[in-house]
Parts: structure tokens; C-alpha cells; sequence
């Protein structure tokens, strides 16, 4: 089961040189699946999200998407407390928490993003408990031996080095929502919005975090990867160049490959071998 990982795509804002080849190395590669973890849009238009169904209407593998909060109109302020996914469900995808399962992996979307929130920041995101409390029964619909994953815009662990933005904050109920990931045996956890490529580990026992920004990309056991992509085709950088995260699930190990834009092309920036 292959999968290509994107986020933050930022239509209207976005690089149109690195957009261009960004559908022919997805088909390249040859997923069975695309998963994008929101922020299609930068203020949330019509345009930006016509723009973004036309990329996604150019790839031959099926899709699975969640909103962030740029898919909230920020213009817009009637539409946005009144109709705050309208375009979102008229361009990308009806479903706002969607769930499949697809060659013995089983992905459960959650959104993150929020038309408003009591700090002047909007753009923070939240895990509401109700979404907690009904998460079981929503992999209760999954095979029992299928990887479990959870699919958000809004990140859940920080990577290791401090982020230097002083906004920047992991969704609310982070430690709450991992706690219930590892107790309904979630394997790996997709996010963007920071705009960077890390991998982080959350330990089960004694909810113990490590650190694995760099180097292999692998997990067999216990432990949750929780896995960011960097911003794919927006102009919008944090010192790191646009990229993707390619992921493989076979005989029993997750593999996460980076994909980073090199100037003229898309280049591997970080693979990890099977082990034998």
C-alpha cells in the first residue's frame, strides 16, 4: 500500500513552477492513494478552490482529504460563520471527517480547524472530546487487523528543535487525542500547517516522546508516528524547500519517504531501506 501525503497547498498563494510538475511525480510514484491534510486555499475564494479541484481532477488515484483552517473563508466573514465549508464541500469533498479503508489500512479524517475560537487567532486548531469519545466506533467499522491512521490539519506533537514562531501551537487537546490514539491502536498520524517535514515518535507506554526529525523513517511496533509534511507547492516557506511525504506500508513496517522540491525538479531527500 503506497500513499502520497501532501499539505498546505495553498492555492492563490502557491508556486507555479513547483506546482506544475507536482501531478506527474505524484503519478510517478504510482500511489494507490493521495492523502492532502488540509489547507487546499489561502483565504478560503471560489478561485483557489477551482484551482484545487483541477489539480485534484488531474491525478489518476483516488483522494483523501481533510479542511484546514485556510479552507475557512478569511475574507469572506458572512460565509465564513454562515457557510463556513460550503466551498470546501462544493469543490474537494462532501465529507469533513471521512473515513476508508483501502488495502488493510484504515484512515480516519479529523478536522481541526474552527470558523472561530475565544483567542483572536483563528487560525489555531482543536480536537473536541465528542470527536474522541466517537472515534472508536468510527474504526469499530475497520477490519481488526487493519494499520490504523488519523488523518488532521492541525499538528500534534512540536518537532524537537523549539519552533520560532511564537503563534505556533499544536492542536488543542494534543496529549488527550494521542492518549486515545494509542489506546485504540493508531499507528501513524498525518498533519501539516507548520510547514515542516519531521517525524516524531509517541511512545505508548508512559507517553513518553522522542525525537526522530531526521534519518530513517521506519516504525514496527508500538509506538505512534506522528508524521508532518512541509508546505507542497505554497510560496509560504519556514526554512525549509516545498515537499511530500511518500509512505509505504508493507509486511508490517511503515516507511516514510521525503520528497523536496530541488529547483528544477522533485528530488528523494530522505528514503528509508526495508529491513531484511
Amino acid at each position: 500500500m503506497k500513499v502520497v501525503h501532501l499539505s498546505d497547498l495553498h492555492f492563490g498563494h502557491h508556486d507555479e513552477q513547483v506546482a506544475a510538475g507536482l501531478a506527474a511525480d505524484i503519478e510517478g510514484q504510482n500511489p494507490d492513494l493521495v492523502v492532502v491534510s488540509g489547507d487546499f486555499a489561502q483565504v478560503g475564494s471560489r478561485e483557489e478552490f477551482v484551482a484545487a479541484r483541477a489539480f485534484l481532477d488531474s491525478l489518476t488515484a483516488p483522494f483523501f482529504a481533510v479542511p484546514g483552517n485556510h479552507d475557512v473563508p478569511a475574507v469572506n466573514l458572512v460565509r465564513r460563520f454562515l457557510d463556513p465549508y460550503g466551498l470546501y464541500r462544493r469543490y474537494i469533498a462532501e465529507e469533513l471527517e471521512p473515513f476508508l479503508e483501502l488495502n488493510g489500512v484504515a484512515f480516519a479524517g479529523m478536522r481541526t480547524s474552527r470558523r472561530m475560537r475565544l483567542e483572536w487567532n483563528w487560525g489555531h486548531g482543536s480536537i473536541s472530546r465528542d470527536q474522541l469519545e466517537h472515534l472508536e466506533g468510527r474504526f469499530s467499522k475497520a477490519s481488526p487487523n487493519a494499520v490504523r491512521v488519523i488523518v488532521a490539519h492541525h499538528p500534534l506533537l512540536y518537532p524537537t528543535e523549539p519552533m520560532q514562531q511564537k503563534e505556533a501551537r499544536t492542536v488543542k487537546r494534543a496529549d488527550e487525542a494521542l492518549d486515545t490514539f494509542a489506546r485504540l491502536g493508531v499507528r501513524l498520524v498525518l498533519s501539516g500547517h507548520f510547514h515542516l517535514s519531521y517525524v516524531r515518535k509517541h511512545e505508548v507506554v508512559g507517553a513518553v516522546k522522542e525525537g526522530a526529525p531526521t534519518g530513517l523513517r521506519q516504525s514496527a511496533v508500538a509506538p505512534i508516528l506522528v508524521a508532518q509534511a512541509s508546505s507542497t507547492i505554497s510560496t509560504r516557506l519556514r526554512g525549509e524547500p516545498n515537499a511530500y511525504n511518500l509512505i509505504d506500508f508493507k509486511d508490517g513496517m511503515i516507511t516514510i519517504t521525503v520528497r523536496e522540491w530541488a529547483g528544477e525538479g522533485w528530488k528523494t531527500r530522505e528514503k528509508a531501506s526495508e529491513p531484511a
